[in-house]
């Protein structure tokens, strides 16, 4: 007898990472450096020595050497990608977690033992947390507690060790006759402005637009766009690394378009035939199918008149 399966293999939620995205790269002290462009990376860290303290690191992925070692900065500070998970905002953020996921995390906190496993200590999502509390007869413990939020001591001071972090999942695209690869790619994100102000911003208006109209069924499975890597300044002559993100459609087709596609597809699945009477000037009736109708174009008839 054979047998398909293991009890209580399930893959934990993890996903067939092929690469990583990161803003630069950790230099010799372990310090980041060349924040002004963006690398691909292997998805697995490896232990690397940092003058006299070892610590985790990601190297250049071989398959990218050609854009790792690209000097000219506009083509390293673009990333072109698609969507391909199934996501959606209709049930809040959860439906979106597949593609893209945040969270409140500490990933040690100070006079606090951390995971032997590198687990973060602390997460949350500003109302409950849970926390690593130790090991007990073997087993590493976490203790469910109520999130302070802003109020948390380690979310205050200049150096805060709560903070927020953004995994942002999709495919790789490049110009028609690249042989660079698309393998699934994460981007992760510890920054307050890249989370509030360029991801949760574009879901949301990809949400709107499809309810505006009338795509309640939606997915944003396939939908292209492109993460841009720029400044955000500080005062006194400081600046950080920020991105911003934007659906990316080819000259002539719109998001509103790649929505309507979906209705149209998702109505002829479903036998549905929205047919539109349209009368000429002989008073002769003619039925248009839906799907004779170019999506998200309308249909233009010449009915005489001015």
């Amino acid at each position: 007898m054979r047998f398909q399966g293991i009890a209580g293999l399930d893959g934990n939620g993890n996903q067939p990472w092929g690469a990583v995205v990161t803003i630069g790269e950790k230099g010799p002290s372990g310090a980041p450096t060349n924040t002004d462009r963006f690398f691909i990376k292997k998805p697995q860290a490896e232990t690397t020595e940092f003058r006299g303290r070892s610590g985790l690191v990601r190297k250049n992925h071989p398959d990218f050497e050609k854009f790792n070692q690209f000097d000219d900065l506009r083509w390293r500070q673009t990333i072109r990608f698609n969507i391909v998970h199934a996501v959606h905002l209709r049930d809040d953020w959860a439906s979106v977690e597949p593609c893209f996921h945040f969270q409140l995390k500490a990933q040690m906190l100070p006079r606090h033992k951390g995971h032997p496993k590198k687990v973060p200590t602390c997460t949350g999502n500003g109302v409950k947390a849970r926390r690593y509390v130790g090991e007990e007869n073997g087993e590493h413990m976490f203790e469910d507690i109520a999130c302070p939020h802003r109020l948390c001591q380690f979310r205050t001071g200049t150096s805060p060790v709560c903070k927020p972090s953004a995994r942002f999942g999709f495919q790789l695209r490049w110009p028609d006759g690249s042989k660079l690869p698309t393998p699934l790619t994460k981007f992760v994100s510890h920054s307050w402005h890249n989370t509030n102000k360029a991801f949760i911003p574009f879901f949301q208006f990809l949400h709107e637009q499809a309810m505006s109209l009338g795509v309640e069924d939606y997915t944003l499975y396939g939908l292209p766009g492109v993460m841009v890597l720029g400044k955000k300044s500080m005062g006194n002559n400081r600046s950080v690394p920020v991105v911003s993100v934007s659906t990316d459609f080819p000259p002539g087709v719109t998001l509103q378009e790649f929505f309507l596609a979906q209705r149209l597809k998702l109505r002829e699945l479903n036998g549905f035939t929205d047919a539109r009477r349209i009368t000429d000037d002989s008073s002769t009736e003619q039925y248009i199918d839906a799907a004779e109708i170019e999506p998200g174009l309308p249909a233009v008839f010449d009915v005489g008149g001015e």
